[in-house]
């Protein structure tokens, strides 16, 4: 049986992982996956301005780009309430009220 080498793939190579490789490997990975905060100008601040008042006048479902935590979170629903003192709108989908900050969101597309 000269020559029959079984490889043994990965295991060989568990026993030299320190929980700290794993944990620094997943952390690496994580920060590969963050997207960084989009810079918005007058234009795309006064579209989204634009988008949530006639979001807000109509009362059709709208869909919400929010940038939080390095990602993009999409929410779907009916603008209802814009407060301009905690800067904050509440978006009524379909099981609860949720109140979203202005600061955070991206992008507003209404849906029709």
């Amino acid at each position: 049986m000269v020559g029959d080498v079984q490889d043994r793939g990965a295991l060989k190579w568990t026993a030299l992982m320190l929980p700290e490789h794993i944990r620094m490997l997943r952390e690496w990975k994580e920060e590969d996956n963050r997207v960084p905060k989009p810079e918005l100008d007058e234009f795309d601040l006064q579209a989204l301005q634009e988008n949530i008042e006639l979001a807000l006048v109509r009362r059709c479902q709208a869909e919400i780009q929010m940038w939080k935590d390095h990602q993009y979170r999409y929410y779907v629903g009916t603008i209802t309430e814009v407060d301009l003192h905690t800067r904050t709108i509440v978006c009524d989908d379909s099981l609860k009220a949720k109140r979203l900050s202005v600061d955070m969101i991206t992008s507003v597309q209404l849906i029709d």
